[in-house]
């Protein structure tokens, strides 16, 4: 992860506070339908099969389709060099709940792709994200990091007491 910059005056309060007190489109992390035709997906689908029930893994996503949020002006950050086409998502992780290692499928039909995660808060003891072999602790709310390689294993679990909040944003290129 390459650390960007911290944007916490986008942060506002009245977002949090919506994202805080709504649930999000409930979303469930294994989507097979979505996994077809990319053997670095179709085979993190087979080892997940092996050690997880498909059927309790959910989180919380709120984006620019989801009916609540349209009268939010979500002000995304500024990326450096990158002026792009932009899809933008808030994962809302409740204690216990976890997306086990995985490849983002989105990604495969985009051309050129950039990952970014936002941190919506500050760090809180149990809320891990892993990418690779490597773990991102005590981020700053407002801490954006640019993902060196968009299509890297990674999860997040909340092992914590606190609901998780972060922005996820993927720039590419228009056909």
């Amino acid at each position: 992860m390459i650390y960007i910059g911290n944007y916490k005056e986008l942060i506002t309060e009245n977002l949090m506070s919506h994202i805080k007190s709504h649930n999000g489109d409930t979303t469930p992390v294994w989507q097979p339908y979505r996994w077809k035709d990319n053997p670095l997906l179709e085979e993190a689908l087979e080892r997940a099969r092996e050690g997880y029930s498909q059927s309790n893994h959910y989180f919380q996503q709120f984006n620019e389709k989801s009916n609540d949020m349209k009268e939010f002006n979500i002000v995304l950050p500024k990326l450096p060099n990158d002026n792009r086409q932009i899809l933008w998502w808030i994962i809302k992780l409740l204690p216990g709940q976890m997306q086990p290692m995985h490849f983002d499928p989105h990604l495969i039909d985009i051309k050129n792709p950039k990952r970014y995660t936002m941190f919506l808060e500050d760090f809180k003891p149990g809320h891990i994200f892993v990418w690779e072999d490597n773990i991102i602790t005590n981020y700053k709310a407002g801490d954006l990091y640019q993902w060196v390689d968009p299509l890297c294993y990674h999860g997040c679990v909340n092992i914590g007491y606190d609901n998780r909040y972060t922005l996820q944003l993927t720039t590419f290129d228009s056909n």
